[in-house]
């Protein structure tokens, strides 16, 4: 079966149509890229560009993290089959192949900038093998600057952890008086920097 791009006459070629079948599918698998990841939809999307410049970070402490551009590279096959008859359940495995393709690379890539990003930030921990606990919890909010909302309540950090280790942390038992009082000191403490950064604004 000859290819399509081989069968195509320049002379009745309609780019209009090409772009307008890219733009679906782009959306089609932006939009099911989302449904199949909480964390991937959540994640603000930028604008197209032709060109991305490799990002730079640098920490308080100088270090630099550099951040480059990920290729990502996705095939689409449909049989001549299908399109005669068209099949929309083909086109529809079609793109969630896609999807399952460019997750496999940019949630990779998006764990791997965070995780450079939180060690030069110096807001990275490593449990060293240990379970999760309260502690953990505590040892990780105690390095990260907290921001509080105009009612002065914490916001805070979203926790983003897989499957079996949802399940510990839903089956933990309840703080002790003890752990609270742990954490409201914790907070209370960040809620002074965070005040003392506001005051440090207005001044400056």
């Amino acid at each position: 079966m000859p290819l399509i791009a081989k069968t195509v006459s320049e002379l009745f070629a309609l780019p209009e149509y090409e772009r307008t079948q890219f733009d679906f599918l782009f959306l089609a698998t932006q939009k099911l890229m989302e449904a199949k990841d909480d964390l991937y939809a959540s994640i603000p999307k930028g604008a197209s560009a032709e060109n991305l410049p490799i990002t730079q970070n640098t920490m308080p402490s100088g270090d630099v993290v550099e951040n480059e551009p990920v290729a990502i590279k996705n095939t689409f096959t449909l049989k001549w089959e299908d399109i005669r008859s068209c099949d929309l359940g083909a086109l529809a495995e079609q793109v969630e192949r896609m999807a399952d393709q460019r997750l496999a690379v940019v949630m990779p890539h998006f764990f791997d900038m965070v995780a450079r990003t939180c060690r030069a930030a110096g807001t990275a921990s490593d449990a060293r093998g240990q379970p999760f606990s309260f502690e953990l919890y505590l040892a990780g909010l105690a390095k990260i600057e907290m921001n509080f909302d105009a009612e002065g309540a914490p916001i805070l950090p979203t926790l983003v952890v897989g499957p079996e280790l949802a399940k510990r942390m839903a089956s933990m038992p309840p703080w002790t008086p003890e752990q609270q009082k742990s954490y409201d000191d914790l907070i209370e403490s960040k809620r002074k920097e965070f005040n003392a950064r506001r005051r440090y604004r207005k001044l400056h």
